[in-house]
């Protein structure tokens, strides 16, 4: 009885957090329509410098939803401390900072003054983070691999 409680809460939460990707994502696609309308009405030079990063943003969001959705496909699975799910998460951790990276570069070549300073040092802090979540769950592994050679 037990067994099937648990079962029903990790499908509800795989649902849920599934839900949410689509969610972030789907708005990032509504915020990049609404902005190429907002600055498609005006004849600036600027259109593609704002537009650039919320495409990128955007790129970034459907492949971070698309690691995270098949992280929950392995935990459905029961695959939790596998080297798929730590390459996902090291590579989710690598996107993160790569867009911080991208953004540092960006405030240095964009001639629209935008204050995206907090953004980059919050994803370059946000993807080490991740990354060290990585390394724990290597080092899981590890121990697991270790625990499953013992008699």
């Amino acid at each position: 009885m037990n067994g099937k409680t648990t079962q029903k809460r990790e499908k509800n939460l795989i649902i849920l957090l599934s839900g949410f990707c689509a969610y972030v994502f789907m708005g990032s696609v509504f915020r990049n329509i609404m902005l190429a309308y907002e600055l498609g009405k005006d004849d600036t030079d600027t259109f593609i410098w704002h537009m650039v990063p919320q495409s990128v943003a955007m790129l970034l969001m459907m492949f971070c939803a698309g690691l995270i959705i098949k992280m929950l496909y392995n935990l459905k699975h029961k695959s939790v401390f596998v080297r798929e799910n730590v390459r996902l998460v090291q590579y989710l951790g690598l996107a993160v900072m790569v867009y911080g990276v991208f953004l540092g570069i960006w405030k240095h070549v964009s001639p629209v003054e935008e204050t995206i300073a907090f953004m980059r040092d919050a994803f370059l802090l946000l993807g080490g983070f991740i990354l060290l979540i990585g390394s724990v769950f290597k080092a899981g592994i590890r121990i697991k691999e270790e625990q499953d050679l013992t008699i």
